[in-house]
């Protein structure tokens, strides 16, 4: 296959520079048992965050509503901008200014009990309003847009393997980073290193037994990875259909304690241009119920405090409703972190509703800070190493 010929989800499904994408699907190529490998040890001299640590990235594609997501209560001007899809009832109130959509009672139980972040106005210099261009600043953590291919994520899982190749006897970890669902997003590319797929949330288990059949005592105990699978049964209801299988999945491989780093998965339909009130809640439902049967999954197994979920959105959608009862594409909105370990709270400065850049809110914190927070004070590595400049840490971590 040449790039000549390839579209762009071809490209991302083989890797970008040269990166293979591996799948755990059908027969399984020689190239897996080069996955990338992580040391479990620090990586940043000095650092006392835990290197154990687990990511979890759940992407909300096609731009989800920020404003019809976290509310603005008393807001004029939003009920004006929205006179037919603007909420007022049913609401989850946060504080005395802002409120949850009617469908996210979940996240309004883990936002009360401390464990959900929410980071208002993320965004970027010089928004696009592109899903394919603000994908691609999204996950390579470059808002200039341009030559940049590799991923935030996947130059992080090199930069852990520089230091893990130059300890002797570092551990090796043959799924240090996984990507669950048809398409490796380019947040996972990386130069030379490879990431592995997970296509079908029915391959569990035919991954477990590859990685069994693979394991050598200088690797992973096959009989080890055989426990762990059957200890893995989930210990919440997760919801039947959308988010829910595919952070059932990933709860089930974190438990099996395979030393993946990093998870990433998608939630696909927000890219609502007509009749979004029922079809935007009924999404924010599965959003929140599977995310709070994650959350209590991971802490029914003692791993609560060991695992950090970080949700976002390519873009927002504009302040006005469109004439089909819809929105369309914006610039900034809301990022939650969910986990044991973060300091719930509300973050950042809302986007002024009446200041806009034609016609779409203003980025007041930039995505980029969120990043860096969870690279420095959670997967233990040096943010500026991966992002290319130093930006200010939030304090939900």
């Amino acid at each position: 296959m040449t790039t000549t010929n390839v579209s762009r989800r071809d490209m991302l499904r083989v890797g970008l520079g040269g990166l293979g994408a591996v799948s755990l699907s059908g027969s399984v190529p020689a190239m897996v048992s080069k996955f990338a490998l992580v040391d479990r040890r620090d990586a940043r001299v000095g650092s006392n965050v835990s290197s154990d640590n687990v990511l979890v990235i759940v992407q909300l594609t096609g731009g989800n509503d920020g404003l019809n997501t976290i509310i603005p209560g008393g807001d004029d001007v939003y009920a004006k901008a929205r006179p037919s899809i603007g909420l007022n009832d049913r609401l989850h109130r946060l504080d005395d200014r802002f409120a949850l959509n009617p469908g996210m009672a979940p996240f309004k139980a883990l936002f009360d009990a401390g464990r959900l972040a929410i980071v208002n106005g993320c965004g970027y210099p010089n928004p696009s309003r592109s899903h394919f261009k603000s994908l691609e600043i999204w996950h390579t953590g470059n808002a200039a847009g341009g030559a940049e291919t590799k991923g935030w994520l996947g130059q992080y899982v090199e930069h852990v393997r520089r230091f893990a190749g130059a300890r002797a006897g570092s551990a090796r970890c043959p799924l240090s980073a996984v990507n669950v669902g048809p398409e490796m997003p380019q947040a996972l590319v990386a130069q030379s290193e490879v990431a592995a797929s997970i296509p079908s949330v029915d391959d569990a288990e035919a991954a477990m037994q590859y990685l069994a059949r693979q394991a050598t005592n200088a690797v992973i105990d096959p009989h080890a990875i055989e426990r762990a699978a059957a200890r893995s049964a989930p210990d919440a209801d997760y919801p039947g259909g959308g988010l829910g299988p595919q952070l059932k999945l990933i709860a089930q491989l974190i438990a099996a304690n395979l030393g993946t780093k990093v998870f990433y998965c998608q939630l696909a339909g927000f890219d609502t241009h007509a009749n979004q009130l029922g079809q935007h809640e009924r999404l924010l439902a599965n959003l929140s119920s599977a995310i709070a049967a994650f959350t209590k999954d991971m802490a029914a197994k003692g791993l609560g405090e060991k695992v950090t979920l970080m949700c976002f959105s390519e873009f927002g959608r504009r302040v006005e409703q469109n004439s089909s009862g819809g929105t369309d594409h914006g610039a900034a909105g809301p990022m939650f972190v969910v986990g044991g370990a973060v300091n719930g709270g509300i973050y950042g400065a809302h986007p002024s509703m009446t200041e806009l850049d034609d016609g779409d809110l203003k980025y007041t914190t930039d995505f980029r800070r969120v990043y860096a927070t969870l690279l420095d004070g959670w997967l233990n590595v040096r943010s500026s190493a991966i992002l290319g400049n130093a930006f200010e840490p939030i304090a939900f971590m």
